[in-house]
């Protein structure tokens, strides 16, 4: 049986496939490292020995010993102008002769000779060989500011090609031909210097570096290229790890909030492992993927699981799985770079009109090996009832609330728990009390407040640790981690853990460089199931209700509602379900690159890329037999003996419930490029840089998702055998169920994809750029110019510095510059062609039945955004005041739209282009130091780092028929106009709409709305567009998704302490409060005893006059309450059905403008304190570097007060309540040796 074998082998498999997995990545990772510290040392070490073959034809002197020098090693010395000089031709063909043998060739019967030093030859007038001889040794050491060696700085001598690089102690010494001259220092990230030198000197030259911190910034990494940041006409914002990362945070994601401007980030849990919503300037689709895509070293990654675009783009949706950067440790990164514009991400094509987010991760530097360890240790307090944000009645209150409810003698629903002050009166009433007893018993309950939030929540502790190694030689570098987090969350037995490597090996070799590349990753995520919904049972279970009796035992009371056929209340403890219900979802992946790179001469430079990557996921549920869900589908409490009435409804006889969802992704990306550099004249005014590629990718999602009952894990995790005779309703579940029999899904994409970029620089001030790339898609349209889509954009810059301002000495940088284009975008799901879903066997008609998946649609054509960007880059000051101003406006034509259509065809909805989408607005992102003292080192300065970006996002139309507006999206109902669901034109997006409070009765206290008078308004209703309806008894509330997110960071640092404090700020959404009533359809409008309720309830209306001072609903008489519910109100009678536009007055009143208050918030979202170790500690700890730090995230938030229990940075308008972004305080260490 599949369901015996199911359980024991698959999550072993699952385990077993890891394991081999990482068996191999062992065997792979330690020959990767003997290759590369044994093997290729002795490689490179052999090259001056080898011999060289060169076939020139009518070349210069010049050129032919340029060749011979990227031929070998030897470093060939001479002066540029001396060879010039030379006017004859060279023609050679020479096979397998010495370096000095091809040299002496090149210049026979040339004013010039060659000869050798050590292992350098020089080139220099006959006349002065016997004076070249004279050599000179010239030594030193090289350090930072703070006196610490450099190894692996080039010293070169200017003019020459004569060179060497320092030792680990910083040393250096060199031999050379000249009796004066100059010495040039240079290092990656530091500025270059250069130094004369005499023959008479004797003493060592001391010479110290200094940090260019511009000079870090100077490339922009796209994927496909790395731009010097003086030619990018790109609207690209960098992110260096070092000034964002934040202690605590274990995912890449959440470190981008409020970083970037036009980025607007929602993180709508705080549970563990929840994936934040990210949007990149504006929404650009409104049924496509809305979310930017992720790149890693030049890779686009994929999601571990294939969500559906629609459920993904719901502000409610909580992703628990994990996106494509879930695997990624953050210690691992360098920077991150934010395409935005057409102009950066046109080379990846269709799938990046959302935007494109490229990571590129730590690579080795040159030096001895350097071990650094890095941890933290993260405490996150759980909610409390003290917290301001948590508003709910304690016993006392609450049991006030359910007396006055008695004393007004409001009827009570159909009850089953009897519990609370409820349970207690039903005990009196039945005799099984005496008076004595209940009041006793009362007030016993008005002191329970039991502490539902400490029962199934904690205050977490969570840590991580990451161990690196970094070196290598001018040749060699590498880099190689191993990174482990436990992440703890304060919801009871939820928690994530993570397991990271990852391994990079670059190398240089004459022409040839390449790059090696592993990252795996393995998790482990636990959760308490979605059945229970935990934080909202705690935050909507009434206090007076115990959760252990009094001997300690658990106290359980009778619940009804479950997902069995049976009305009857089955015995529930919440603390019992958190113990037998859990998810697991467990996933691993493993990606390998490799990068290599040919010089084919000093132009041109070819690339090949291939990457693969394989990730697998399962996901589990375990919901046990002794869990109040099991007893609900089985039909009795669990120990409790199976009546034969119940027999016949039981759908699961015995045991629990086990559902199993197996991913498994498997993708490759093969890339081949051409790049070209070449300054096209003698004067070097005229650059042209251009690329051509080809690359071919795909994609494969296959999957599993079945439901198996009877399981009993405690009998060697088996499932139980069923009579079907005996049980029917278990039969019929497991003959029919989808889920039951298994549900088996294969998702195929493969692409192919050409591209090209030019650019050209006159004169190193001014620049433009031309990218365009082609993306073929068989699921657009049968024509076959709707089958590719050319992707392109054109933009430009002016360096003003380089000419127009070169003499204004305040003005550093002023770099405007500008691009437009357009983008893309496809949705998977359609296509040209009929496809048909093959069912299962139809019992009446004994065939095999089929129904449509997928409509054909020909005429869809691709989704178009244009994007135009205006930005001005500046440096003022001597760099004290710098940043970048930005405007951009995008225009999204032929959106996909769903229509409703006639479902005679099989399909009751049709997607057609006919959406017009707008964003706009501005960005501004500059960094201040304000104080910034001179002398010595380490000396007091202040940086304030600014973010600001704006997002307005409009529906244009939403169809072109003429001059007539025509509706084509389904058909609209008043709940998408209240949740935010429905497309508006001239609306944003997620807009949402509000009805219209008019304060309350001064008779009962009921709510009263505007524009709802029967005999005012239902005459005129009924001539009214249902649309036409809903705008007249609601009206505009807002967006839930921010205008304006951004932040503002400051740094003060002094000698070895620094303190960073980080803001972040967010303007324009609006937030519906929770709902007071819920869906109020019952006969009364008493909530059930074992609910809780807020505490706005205590100033509700209780009294004639009371409507002056409170807002809040009073309690209502039965035959009163009736008037607001069902018939009772004039709409939801039958001749007013088709303008409905509200179900009852209390859903009204949840649904009010006076329900809705501002999203605007200010959030102390970081602070960090750290101090570093002074370099004569490290020494004698014999460490190169240490440092220890204090950091808090998410400490506070300023927001509208009536936010109650509601955290403004989550967006969504679901009846459940998500955990709220938790406090966390985190300690730090790193340490280098």
């Amino acid at each position: 049986m599949f369901y015996k074998s199911m359980k024991k082998n698959r999550k072993m498999e699952h385990l077993k496939m890891f394991s081999t997995f990482g068996r191999r990545w062992l065997w792979i990772s330690m020959n990767m490292l003997i290759w590369m510290i044994v093997v290729l040392p002795n490689v490179y070490g052999q090259q001056s020995e080898k011999l060289i073959s060169l076939n020139v034809n009518q070349v210069s002197v010049l050129e032919a010993i340029q060749q011979i020098n990227l031929l070998s090693d030897n470093s060939i010395s001479y002066k540029r102008e001396e060879l010039e000089k030379e006017v004859k031709k060279v023609t050679l063909n020479l096979t397998d002769v010495k370096v000095l043998t091809a040299v002496r060739a090149v210049l026979n019967g040339s004013r010039l000779e060659a000869m050798v030093h050590g292992e350098v030859i020089l080139i220099v007038p006959q006349k002065d060989a016997r004076t070249s001889m004279q050599m000179i040794n010239v030594k030193g050491v090289v350090t930072d500011k703070n006196k610490i060696p450099m190894p692996g700085v080039t010293v070169k001598l200017v003019g020459a090609s004569i060179g060497t690089a320092t030792n680990v102690k910083g040393f250096f010494s060199l031999q050379l031909p000249a009796q004066n001259g100059m010495l040039e220092f240079s290092f990656v990230g530091y500025k270059s210097r250069k130094i004369d030198f005499a023959t008479n000197m004797r003493d060592t030259i001391r010479v110290v570096l200094e940090e260019d911190i511009q000079s870090m910034d100077e490339v922009i990494v796209t994927g496909y290229q790395n731009i010097d940041k003086r030619m990018n006409t790109s609207a690209v914002q960098t992110l260096k790890m070092d000034e964002i990362r934040v202690a605590g945070v274990q995912t890449v994601d959440q470190l981008l909030e409020s970083r970037v401007p036009g980025m607007i980030f929602m993180q709508n849990s705080g549970q563990v492992g929840a994936t934040p919503k990210i949007r990149v300037r504006g929404t650009s689709t409104v049924l496509g993927n809305q979310e930017p895509v992720w790149v890693l070293d030049g890779i686009v990654l994929h999601d571990p699981v294939n969500v559906n675009a629609s459920l993904a783009n719901s502000l409610d949706f909580v992703n628990l799985v994990g996106n494509a950067i879930s695997g990624i440790n953050p210690e691992d990164i360098e920077r991150i770079d934010i395409l935005k514009d057409a102009s950066a991400t046109a080379l990846y094509g269709a799938k990046a009109a959302n935007g494109v987010i490229v990571i590129t991760t730590k690579k080795g530097k040159v030096g001895t090996p350097a071990l650094s360890y890095s941890m933290s240790g993260t405490f996150t307090a759980r909610p409390r009832y003290t917290d301001k944000s948590i508003y709910l009645m304690n016993s006392k209150e609450r049991i006030a609330y359910s007396r006055e409810i008695m004393e007004k003698g409001l009827s009570y629903p159909s009850i089953t728990n009897w519990v609370g002050y409820e349970g207690v009166l039903n005990d009196f009433y039945q005799g099984n009390i005496t008076g004595e007893q209940m009041l006793q018993e009362i007030d016993r309950l008005e002191t329970v407040n039991t502490d539902w939030f400490d029962l199934m929540m904690r205050d977490a502790f969570s840590h991580s640790h990451t161990l690196s190694l970094s070196g290598g030689t001018d040749n060699i570098r590498y880099y190689a981690s191993l990174g482990y987090s436990d992440e703890v969350g304060v919801i009871r037995k939820e928690g994530n853990k993570r397991y990271t490597t990852n391994m990079n090996i670059n190398g240089t070799f004459n022409k040839f460089s390449f790059q090696f590349s592993l990252t795996a990753n393995k998790g482990e995520r636990n959760y308490a199931n979605s059945e229970i919904d935990i934080l909202n049972y705690a935050y909507y279970t009434s206090r007076a209700i115990p959760a252990y009796n009094e001997d300690g035992t658990l106290f359980y009371y009778n619940r009804e509602g479950g997902p069995g056929s049976t009305k009857v209340g089955l015995a529930f403890n919440a603390l019992n379900e958190m113990n037998n219900c859990r998810d697991e979802y467990t996933n691993s992946g493993i990606t390998l690159t490799s990068n290599l790179n040919y010089s084919l001469n000093e132009s041109l430079k070819g690339q090949f890329i291939f990457s693969y990557a394989i990730n697998n996921n399962l996901q589990e549920s375990f919901l046990l037999a002794n869990t109040w869900y099991a007893a609900n589908l089985r039909g009795t409490n669990y120990g409790e003996e199976m009546l034969l009435a119940t027999k016949a409804f039981s759908k699961m006889p015995y045991g629990g419930e086990y559902r199993q969802t197996t991913t498994r992704n498997e993708s490759y990306t093969t890339r081949l490029q051409l790049d070209f550099n070449k300054f096209l004249d003698k004067d070097q005014k005229h650059l042209i840089n251009a690329a051509i590629g080809f690359e071919a990718s795909s994609s494969t999602y296959k999957g599993l998702q079945r439901t198996a009952r009877g399981y009993i894990p405690e009998r060697g995790k088996m499932f139980v055998s069923v009579d079907y005779n005996q049980f029917p309703a278990y039969a019929e579940w497991a003959l029919t169920n989808e889920t039951a029999k298994g549900i088996m899904t294969d998702n195929v994409t493969n692409e192919l994809s050409g591209y090209f970029t030019l650019s050209y620089t006159y004169n190193n001030a001014y620049t433009v750029n031309f990218n365009t790339r082609a993306d073929a898609s068989n699921k657009f349209g049968s024509r076959s110019n709707e089958k590719l889509l050319p992707v392109w954009s054109v933009s430009g810059t002016w360096d003003m510095k380089a000419n127009l301002l070169k003499n204004v000495h305040w003005i550093d940088v002023l770099s405007p510059r500008a691009s437009f284009g357009y983008q893309g975008n496809m949705l998977d799901s359609q296509t040209p062609e009929l496809i048909i879903k093959k069912g299962d066997m139809n019992e009446y008609f004994e065939e095999y039945m089929s129904t449509i998946a997928h409509y054909p649609n020909p005429n869809l054509r691709w989704e178009k955004t244009g994007t135009l960007n205006v930005s001005l880059d500046f440096s003022l000051f001597q760099n004290r005041l710098r940043g970048t101003v930005s405007y951009f406006y995008k225009k999204t034509k032929d959106a996909f739209l769903s229509k409703q259509v006639s479902d005679i065809n099989g399909r009751d909805e049709y997607v057609i282009n006919s959406g017009t989408i707008e964003n706009k607005g501005f960005e501004l992102s500059f960094n201040f130091t304000p104080i910034k003292s001179s002398g010595e080192i380490g000396a007091f300065r202040w940086d304030i780092d600014p973010q600001l970006g704006q997002v307005v996002n409009n529906l244009l139309t939403k169809a072109v028929n003429g001059n007539n507006f025509e509706k084509t999206e389904n058909e609209i109902f008043y709940t998408d106009y209240l949740n935010g669901t429905a497309l508006v034109k001239g609306k944003p997006l997620n807009t949402f709409y509000s009805y219209c409070f008019d304060g309350l009765s001064p008779e009962d206290g009921r709510p009263m709305f505007k524009g709802i008078n029967k005999d005012e308004v239902a005459e005129k209703y009924l001539k009214m567009d249902r649309e036409q309806v809903y705008m007249e008894v609601m009206r505009h509330s807002g967006t839930r998704v921010p205008v304006i997110q951004g932040g503002i960071s400051n740094t003060f640092s002094y000698k070895h302490f620094s303190l960073n404090v980080y803001l972040g700020y967010s303007i324009g959404s609006k937030i519906r409060l929770l709902k007071l009533y819920g869906n109020q359809n019952s006969s009364t409008i008493a909530p059930l005893p074992e609910n809780n309720v807020r505490r706005e309830f205590v100033h509700r209306w209780q009294r004639p006059g009371d409507e002056k001072h409170t807002n809040i609903p009073g309690l209502l008489p039965n035959n009163s309450y009736h008037e607001t519910i069902g018939y009772g109100l004039w709409w939801n009678g039958n001749d007013y059905a088709s303008i409905r536009f509200a179900d009852n007055l209390w859903q009204m009143y949840d649904n009010s403008d006076l329900r809705v208050v501002s999203g605007n918030y200010l959030k102390l979202q970081s602070f960090s304190f750290n101090y570093s170790l002074s370099e004569k500690l490290c020494q004698k700890m014999h460490m190169k570097a240490a440092s220890i730090g204090l950091t808090g995230h998410n400490v506070h938030t300023w927001c509208n007060s009536k936010l109650k229990g509601q955290d403004p940075s989550q967006s969504g308008s679901s009846d459940k309540l998500n955990l709220s972004l938790r406090p966390s305080y985190s300690i730090s260490l790193r340490v280098s040796f």
